[in-house]
């Protein structure tokens, strides 16, 4: 048995892994710009966007909204579990594209960046949250189970986020 489990570990860190452990979400929503980055920068509507089943904590600091808006978050993917603090660090809002960046600082930080542009029916919305995947044994743990996870957390908070601006558009 043990001899089984060792040789699944060994096969599994071995087998080639894709190139990026990135997560991107690439949509169109009926919302417009200005709206979006409204809930991005307000920390405490953003909290709304965010499946529980991703999230084991969000603890809105002071300010609340804006450039410098902080909050303490717990992300919740598979097995792994990230304490970090969320602060919005840019918020450049143009008529031709908007973007928007929240960093999560620590050791295992990252950042999440929001690439907002107009169309015809709405926004459309590219969002990169740029990880490293862990070093071996973890790596194709990674890849199978916490990486598809975090996609699918990240395209559910895209569509909640679109939701939530809806009532804000005139």
């Amino acid at each position: 048995m043990a001899g089984m489990l060792w040789a699944l570990l060994v096969s599994g860190a071995l087998a080639e892994a894709p190139r990026s452990a990135d997560i991107l979400t690439d949509t169109t929503v009926p919302v417009p710009p200005a709206a979006l980055v409204s809930v991005l920068t307000d920390l405490a509507r953003y909290r709304e966007a965010i499946p529980k089943t991703c999230l084991g904590r969000f603890e809105v600091g002071t300010p609340t909204s804006g450039i410098g808006a902080n909050a303490r978050v717990r992300y919740d993917m598979a097995a792994m579990h990230r304490n970090l603090t969320l602060t919005v660090t840019r918020a450049d809002v143009a008529e031709s594209r908007s973007v928007v960046d929240h960093d999560h600082a620590s050791d295992l930080g990252f950042t999440t960046r929001w690439v907002i542009e107009p169309v015809e029916t709405g926004s459309h919305v590219k969002v990169q949250t740029a990880l490293s995947a862990p070093g071996w044994p973890l790596t194709a743990y990674y890849f199978s189970a916490i990486q598809p996870e975090w996609q699918t957390c990240q395209a559910t908070i895209v569509q909640n986020v679109a939701k939530l601006a809806s009532p804000l558009t005139p």
